[in-house]
């Protein structure tokens, strides 16, 4: 049974390459390829959501719901 690997998608047609999701993670799982964003460490990720709402064109997708308990 294979394991579920939760990772932002990253729209290569939408990124405009300003590294703003870059720079929020805290865990160094994204970076710059060229001009684009992509999920270069993706051991690293752990799916945190910063980046999803740092990206000024919406080019980051979690599909995955962050719940949180209080």
């Amino acid at each position: 049974m294979a394991l579920e690997t939760w990772l932002p998608i990253i729209d290569e047609a939408s990124c405009t390459g300003c590294g703003d999701c870059v720079a929020v993670c805290p865990t160094g799982a994204l970076a710059m390829a060229g001009d684009l964003a992509v999920v270069a460490d993706p051991e690293s990720c752990n799916y945190c959501g910063l980046c999803e709402p740092a990206c000024p064109v919406g080019a980051i997708n979690l599909p995955y719901e962050i719940v949180w308990e209080e």
